[in-house]
């Protein structure tokens, strides 16, 4: 039996396959985890709504960390971490982005809320029908709103011109990116590997018992904060390079073969 108490994983080109869902296998071997008092714990960029479906595929309940680690959730879905934007900072990357040339969708998040400047861009429109949560235009949204993450859809050749401007201009706030041209913009503290920590603290497991799977640049923290880093083999080479150890890919069960192997499934 392995000496690792409690597994993270991201969720999209880690734990979910090519058709974003949980291959039934992984679950099963989660599942089976699970009954041995392993707790398993989404760690995602997506919001709670978004997450909770897929927790529901594999089965187990658990603590949940969204927003890439702004906001983190027990296992009765009560707050354990909650880390916002204020409406200052949410103004000021909205107007700067306003004045780039840059083509890209605009939405924020707050709670379990997601608000679009425009909310029948194709793009918002796509990741509405991937996540299945129902998006409200931007001007609806409550006065002097203080968001989980402001989130930015553009090309992936775009991206890193995008990242660059706003990592020069918002030293200050974290901004990562997640793949597929998606960039978001959070709390100088909201990283998934804080997310992590402040899940071990509240069920008293130590870092170094922790397992954790990724697959993008805003995994990176995450691996190499946990006991057992794992990327997955279809992570960029950055990431890969940051993991202790590199698992076959998503569309592999990557997730799952390693656990059978740490876990002697």
């Amino acid at each position: 039996m392995s000496d690792y108490q409690i597994i993270f994983s991201d969720l999209d080109g880690t734990l979910l396959d090519a058709t974003r869902h949980v291959p039934a296998d992984t679950a099963l071997c989660i599942r089976a985890l699970h009954g041995r008092g392993v707790p398993f714990v989404i760690v995602t960029a997506r919001m709670p709504a978004a997450a909770y479906p897929l927790q529901a595929q594999i089965g187990t309940g658990g603590p949940l960390i969204a927003y890439g680690g702004a906001l983190a959730l027990d296992e009765n879905s009560r707050l354990v971490r909650s880390l916002r934007l204020s409406a200052e900072d949410m103004a000021a990357v909205l107007d700067f982005m306003r004045r780039q040339p840059f083509d890209a969708a605009c939405s924020v998040y707050a709670d379990d809320n997601w608000y679009a400047e425009n909310p029948v861009d194709p793009r918002i429109v796509e990741e509405s029908l991937i996540t299945g949560v129902p998006v409200q235009p931007l001007s609806a949204a409550p006065k002097e709103l203080c968001p989980h993450k402001i989130f930015y859809i553009t090309g992936e050749n775009t991206a890193p011109a995008v990242m660059q401007a706003l990592q020069t201009h918002f030293k200050e706030l974290t901004v990562s990116y997640s793949g597929w041209g998606h960039i978001e913009i959070m709390h100088p503290q909201a990283t998934k590997a804080e997310g992590m920590q402040s899940i071990c603290a509240h069920l008293g497991i130590p870092l170094k018992k922790a397992v954790a799977f990724g697959d993008s640049l805003n995994d990176v923290p995450m691996l190499c904060a946990a006991g057992l880093g794992v990327a997955v083999d279809n992570a960029p080479a950055e990431v890969k390079k940051a993991a202790d150890r590199v698992c076959p890919s998503n569309d592999r069960q990557g997730v799952k073969q390693t656990l059978e192997r740490l876990f002697d499934v």
